[in-house]
């Protein structure tokens, strides 16, 4: 027994004592800082006082010593990791939060995009202002339209009714030039909408849509995803170093864990929004290639794209603009397998982005979400030729808050996984974690390992539930190859 495992088998036994006499994790400070990242769910009593609560950000605390609604109450962002807008000139040292530490982005990755610092410090951003659709649950930058595939009458035409342009990009790999315009006042966002599209009827004009990462926070169990998935070690090491891509929050390289990872970053969001912690997209990278024997393709290079500031209310959210932007950037990397951790509504640039990467040879995996619903479709997920990814527990059943529909298309671990060496206050610190995102990265990792055939790997998966795809586990659970194959972007 490795060192490592025997380590973890003592942390698991320890929680899992606290649990049976009814004392919280949250009390026992073994897990800090423990952050649920804006998980829409309603919190759940997983077990004996530590529900799946609304926490948001570090040091929340799941309804310890309750029984069912997990209702957490926040303590702030500790341990959470600035990350700003700059153009890839930031230094190191800056940070919002306890414990945290800026990421250094001068030079290398970025030249070209956003960088992930603006100096460090998460404080210089402003929040990302949103407002909900009729649906009540849906969520748009307030009062912003985006237009694709327009003329050059756009930008004069606007102007002459009001509307402010907020600026123009030409998504170069993708073949998309996109357009922010921002609603005059005493013009609602359908209105805006409808003066702009009867005005350039060939043209894609849209809201801009946000999107939520998918994940929180849950009790201890054994290590079980690799056996789950028949993750061998002999995958880990195929041949050429594979190319992903990570759209998520920034990652925390500085960490021990994923030290000697071969990993780029960028940051696209838009100027003055202030970025979310590092958290999420931090753990969904150690998953892909994490050191220290742990991760599922510790060799292969990973780009990842931070795309996540935080709304009024400081929980992570991310536009449909930085989505596109963020994917423009892996194609021109050729990254042809894109792992995605977010879910939300419809949205046509999004749609628009998806289809041309696809069109490209790029496969992409998102989780479905967590938002409990049955017959909802969300998005990227249910895109055509997107993976949508549900999770499932160490006894194959599926994760209560996931969602359900046709558009499930594989399950895969992701209840109760622990990953190791995660950003906390002071240091790095191990978290367990529930959610479709964490589920995520075990099918990206196996679809790499396919050459990104999908046909193959969803006929490969371990049909669970009713005999055949169904809506809750899609085609089933995924399987890994027993040999390596490999992809490339067209």
């Amino acid at each position: 027994m490795t060192s490592r495992r025997a380590a973890r088998l003592a942390l698991l036994a320890t929680a899992l004592a606290l649990s049976a006499t009814g004392g919280g994790l949250a009390a026992s400070g073994l897990f800090a800082p423990r952050i649920a990242m804006a998980d829409p769910g309603n919190g759940n009593g997983h077990g004996n006082g530590n529900g799946h609560g609304n926490s948001d950000h570090a040091g929340d605390h799941g309804n310890a010593g309750g029984n069912g609604n997990g209702n957490a109450g926040g303590n702030g962002n500790d341990g959470g990791n600035g990350e700003g807008n700059g153009n890839g000139n930031g230094h190191k040292g800056g940070a919002d939060d306890a414990g945290g530490s800026g990421e250094d982005n001068s030079g290398g990755d970025n030249s070209g995009s956003s960088g992930d610092d603006s100096g460090g410090d998460q404080n210089r951003g402003g929040a990302i202002a949103s407002d909900r659709l009729d649906n009540g649950h849906d969520r748009i930058v307030r009062s912003e339209l985006v237009v694709a595939e327009a003329d050059d009458r756009l930008d004069a035409f606007a102007r002459g009714k009001g509307f402010s342009v907020l600026g123009s990009q030409t998504l170069g790999a993708l073949g998309i030039k996109v357009t922010r315009l921002r609603a005059p006042e005493g013009l609602s966002a359908s209105q805006a909408r409808t003066l702009i599209a009867n005005a350039f009827p060939s043209a894609i004009v849209d809201f801009n849509h946000l999107y939520q990462p998918q994940t929180s926070v849950s009790l201890p169990a054994a290590d079980y995803a690799a056996k789950a998935v028949h993750w061998s070690p002999a995958l880990k090491t195929c041949g050429e170093p594979a190319r992903l891509g990570l759209i998520d929050t920034a990652v925390d390289w500085s960490l021990p864990i994923l030290a000697g990872a071969h990993g780029h970053k960028a940051g696209f969001l838009e100027p003055g929004i202030q970025a979310a912690p590092y958290d999420h997209g931090t753990g969904i990278a150690t998953l892909l290639v994490g050191q220290q024997e742990f991760g599922l393709m510790p060799g292969a290079e990973l780009y990842a794209a931070g795309i996540f500031g935080v709304d009024t209310d400081g929980r992570p959210i991310a536009s449909a603009t930085s989505f596109a932007a963020a994917l423009n950037w892996l194609l021109e990397n050729k990254v042809s397998t894109i792992n995605v951790s977010l879910s939300g509504p419809s949205d046509q640039l999004m749609a628009l982005a998806v289809s041309r990467a696809e069109a490209r040879g790029a496969a992409l995996v998102a989780a479905v979400g967590n938002d409990g619903t049955s017959g909802v479709p969300r998005f990227p997920a249910a895109y055509p030729g997107v993976v949508g990814v549900t999770a499932v527990d160490q006894a194959r059943q599926v994760f209560p808050q996931a969602n359900r529909g046709d558009f499930v298309a594989l399950a895969a671990p992701g209840v109760d996984l622990l990953i190791p060496g995660q950003p906390a206050a002071g240091g790095a610190a191990d978290r367990l974690v529930t959610g479709t995102s964490f589920a995520a990265p075990y099918v990206t990792a196996v679809l790499a390992r396919y050459g990104n055939d999908q046909k193959r790997m969803l006929a490969d998966a371990l049909d669970l539930g009713v005999p055949g795809p169904d809506p809750i586990f899609g085609r089933g659970l995924v399987q890994a190859p027993a040999a390596c194959l490999a992809a490339a972007l067209q």
